[in-house]
């Protein structure tokens, strides 16, 4: 009699696929050519930080009068640590960089779903769907850092609201610091500190019994501890280059019609810009699964679940740069209501297998179609120079005032500043709203483009074919006096006609 052979799946095979192909998924998202115009000038924002000391205090690099602006620094610290991943392990070191902060993040998520579900499968699935929907910004910017932190203090408050130990509370410090060093997103961590103070003193004060006094009472005892670690952490972002003035600057940035009306990822989510792209209807399934999951759950609601849940979905809906938050935030409250529900070993096993499927089938999505916003492994989407055009403008020859795209500013910078200077770069905060203004005003607009061209000595432009068909490429005077030196059609280089001549410097 031959002895029965071992199934092929044991729950120890399908808990590996499920975790292997999971985080095979989070590599094939995320480890994709640097397509991020900001992460140039952030760069060499953290190198004059290492070389000098200092972290800079005006815009520095344009030609124009607002080189003295006054420059925004509160992404100060990622500048120094991104200057560092490319002085150790150079520009293309940076996708498989990219790559741990995915499986970092990924690990953090799933670390906290299960805690809060009890379930591993449950974790797993929750942890990838936050991770899909955040993938579209999920790119080397601050906001990396940002979504670290925001998992980290979901988990410690998490972690209070269940064991109820006072040094757990502490960690909201440090991470407030952290936030407010390397991201304008910092009140944030405050903010949810007080949605947990609110909701867990109503749930408690609902729960008690006695007069309208004892349930007020329970109510403070258990919304008090947040509401101290919330005031704590406000404090503690003012321990920051800026000091108190930074907590201002959240504030000036949303006052800001035209950054919120001109530049993309500020753009209205329902903007028809936005609606047509895939990573529009990825939010929207994510966002109608987690509604239905709460309307499934809903009788193990609790106030703070609810609060959660609103604020991010309310600023998911506001702006589409808000759609990561929402992500994680959903993830969590999901976790805690599926947590409620018993979940049988067998079901567990499904559950698990059933994640493994999923990662498959979206690893060969991803594979065939690229991720969600179109990147794989050897191409990204960007406004990043060509080889060509980065040997042209290495040329020691090719040097003086440049007028650019904003987009373009910070790889010129990166690469050729000093020798070259531009117009503008992507810290269009720092620049002001009538700066960007008149910059895309000179695109359109012959008379002031001359006197700007003229007035400020501009040997070269360099463009956005968007920004060239404006109306540039059509304007006479600029046809008789310019020549296109290169394009690859996306980008044009300009330049003059006749070179202008050297200005002497002095001694």
């Amino acid at each position: 009699m031959t002895a029965a052979k071992p199934p092929l799946f044991t729950p120890g095979v399908v808990k590996g696929l499920a975790i292997g192909l999971a985080v095979l998924l989070m590599l094939a998202l995320n480890v994709v050519p640097m397509a991020n115009n900001d992460l140039w000038i952030l760069m060499k924002v953290g190198e004059l930080i290492v070389d000098t000391g200092k972290v800079p205090q005006t815009l520095l690099f344009p030609f124009t009068a607002v080189q003295s602006n006054h420059f925004n620094a509160h992404e100060w610290l990622v500048s120094v640590i991104f200057h560092e991943f490319d002085r150790l392990g150079g520009l293309k070191s940076l996708m498989w960089i990219m790559g741990g902060f995915a499986v970092l993040q990924f690990w953090l998520c799933v670390r906290l779903a299960r805690r809060q579900s009890g379930s591993l499968g449950a974790g797993l699935l929750l942890a990838t769907l936050a991770m899909i929907c955040a993938n579209y910004r999920f790119v080397m910017r601050p906001e990396l850092f940002a979504l670290l932190f925001l998992v980290c203090l979901l988990s410690v408050l998490d972690l209070y609201r269940s064991e109820r130990r006072a040094t757990t509370l502490l960690w909201t410090v440090p991470i407030a610091i952290l936030w407010a060093n390397c991201h304008g997103s910092f009140l944030l961590g405050p903010g949810m500190a007080a949605l947990f103070a609110a909701g867990e003193a109503w749930t408690a004060s609902r729960q008690a019994s006695g007069e309208i006094s004892a349930r007020l009472r329970a109510g403070v005892r258990a919304g008090l501890p947040y509401a101290i670690a919330a005031l704590a952490m406000t404090a503690a972002c003012a321990v920051n280059p800026a000091g108190w003035s930074l907590l201002a600057f959240p504030f000036q940035l949303q006052k800001s019609d035209v950054i919120r009306s001109v530049i993309k990822e500020w753009l209205p989510t329902f903007s028809p810009l936005f609606t047509g792209e895939p990573e529009f209807k990825v939010f929207v399934t994510i966002g109608l699964a987690a509604v239905a999951t709460l309307v499934w759950l809903r009788r193990h609601l609790r106030a703070t679940d609810l609060l959660l849940f609103l604020f991010f979905a309310a600023l998911a809906l506001e702006r589409q740069r808000h759609i990561v938050w929402f992500g994680f935030a959903a993830m969590t409250v999901c976790a805690r209501l599926i947590g409620q529900v018993r979940i049988a070993p067998r079901r567990e096993i499904q559950l698990q297998g059933g994640c493994a499927a999923f990662a498959l089938v979206a690893f060969a999505a991803c594979m065939v179609f690229g991720n969600v916003v179109g990147s794989r492994i050897y191409f990204a989407p960007s406004n990043n120079f060509n080889p060509v055009l980065v040997r042209e403008l290495a040329d020691p020859a090719v040097a003086g005032n440049v007028f650019n795209s904003y987009e373009l500013g910070g790889e010129l910078i990166y690469r050729d500043w000093p020798r070259l200077k531009p117009s503008i770069d992507s810290r269009v905060d720092s620049y002001g709203d009538d700066y960007l203004l008149f910059s895309i005003q000179l695109l359109s607009d012959e008379k002031l483009l001359n006197l700007f061209l003229e007035g400020n000595r501009v040997s070269y432009m360099l463009l956005l074919s968007r920004d060239f068909n404006r109306g540039v490429r059509s304007m006479p005077s600029i046809r008789a006096n310019w020549h296109i030196r290169l394009t690859d059609g996306d980008i044009f280089l300009l330049e003059r006609n006749v070179p202008l001549p050297r200005v002497a410097t002095p001694g």
